[in-house]
């Protein structure tokens, strides 16, 4: 009989963080869908900067930074790097949320933070597709996010949501299968 498959140690970190992650934003759409059920949808920040949705966003960010940084203990270089980067992006885009209304400047900054997580987390994605090319469906979903993004930006469609959610999904399983085919930072 042969034995089941298991995760990784880093693997599960990252199922943990993006299972955080997508529940909290789960709770924030269930709590404020007024927020995405729009023609012209919102990004997902604003449910950082709602007294009703905050905690979990707040909760959804702060997992996924803790399971990406708990994987990049966990794996060889080149590849915690990639790990902590994503860690850091989740965890600026979070700290640039709660400001971002105040003025311009402030907003600039948190869209610029959001740009540069995408275009990581994208990174990480064709990284991973280099371990496992059975990805090219899910990096495909991860092109078609960003291109929305992409055409929400310079402001001919807003989809931001939808933009988010595709590259979120596709990230998180690009994520969790680096994890798992990367070698252990023990196995070096």
């Amino acid at each position: 009989m042969a034995r089941p498959h298991r995760l990784t140690t880093a693997a599960r970190s990252v199922v943990w963080g993006q299972s955080v992650f997508v529940g909290g934003l789960l709770a924030c759409v269930a709590l404020s869908p007024h927020l995405v059920l729009k023609a012209s949808e919102v990004g997902v920040s604003n449910f950082g900067v709602h007294a009703t949705t905050v905690v979990p966003y707040s909760v959804a960010f702060a997992g996924s930074v803790v399971g990406l940084a708990r994987a990049a203990l966990h794996v060889r270089r080149p590849y915690a790097g990639a790990f902590v980067a994503c860690a850091l992006c989740y965890g600026a885009a979070l700290v640039t949320t709660f400001p971002y209304h105040l003025d311009a400047g402030l907003k600039d900054l948190h869209d610029a933070t959001g740009i540069v997580t995408m275009v990581v987390s994208f990174a990480l994605g064709v990284v991973a597709l280099a371990r496992e090319r059975r990805l090219a469906p899910v990096l495909a979903l991860h092109v078609a996010g960003l291109a929305v993004g992409a055409v929400t930006l310079v402001g001919a469609w807003h989809l931001l949501f939808s933009a988010q959610v595709s590259t979120s999904v596709a990230f998180s399983v690009e994520a969790v299968v680096l994890a798992q085919r990367v070698p252990a930072a023990s196995a070096a």
